[in-house]
């Protein structure tokens, strides 16, 4: 999310800010800034600990944090059958929102697989074409697969992610895609 002149002017910091006041409001402020902090950029983890930290930061009780963050999941503004299924605070706009801040060069790097709700065609739009991970039987150094069949989906030339033994270490090749 994006906090500027326009945030308080949406219709769900509108509600919040009446059904929590100005601690509400702080809170959802901490919440996204928790989320562009953490590792990952576009999710973090949410856990009882986080619930407890989130409430001593805004200056409401757990119970208050709860009651708002399964507000926000009723509203849209986080996606609700993540947090109750991994317990994960994400939402399409703060991944939009963390490529847009990010760059996409940066946004490129990360395993987009992991809590995404962008589809793949449209991280490929964006430029970023996902690291692929998983158990490989290949030597290091081979360069991940193309989709041969859906070559309508890649640029004409394309960076391919290469593996190696470090997966925090991001080696990339550029190779014309057939068909193109």
């Amino acid at each position: 999310m994006k906090v500027d002149g326009k945030f308080f002017e949406q219709r769900w910091v509108k509600a919040i800010q009446a059904e929590f006041g100005a601690q509400g409001v702080l809170a959802v402020i901490r919440l996204f800034c928790s989320v562009f902090d953490s590792p990952k950029g576009y999710w973090r983890d949410w856990s009882r600990l986080d619930e407890a930290v989130l409430a001593g930061e805004a200056g409401l009780s757990v119970e208050g944090v709860r009651q708002l963050i399964d507000r926000l999941a009723e509203y849209g503004v986080i996606n609700c059958e993540k947090l109750n299924r991994d317990s994960v605070i994400t939402s399409r706009t703060i991944q939009l929102e963390y490529i847009r801040q990010a760059g996409v060069s940066r946004a490129r790097r990360l395993d987009w697989h992991k809590h995404s709700l962008i589809p793949l065609e449209e991280l490929l739009e964006l430029g970023i074409a996902p690291a692929i991970f998983g158990d490989f039987d290949e030597e290091y150094g081979v360069p991940l697969p193309i989709n041969r069949k859906a070559t309508y989906l890649y640029p004409k030339f394309r960076q391919i992610r290469l593996r190696h033994r470090d997966p925090l270490v991001h080696l990339y090749r550029v190779v014309k895609v057939p068909g193109s």
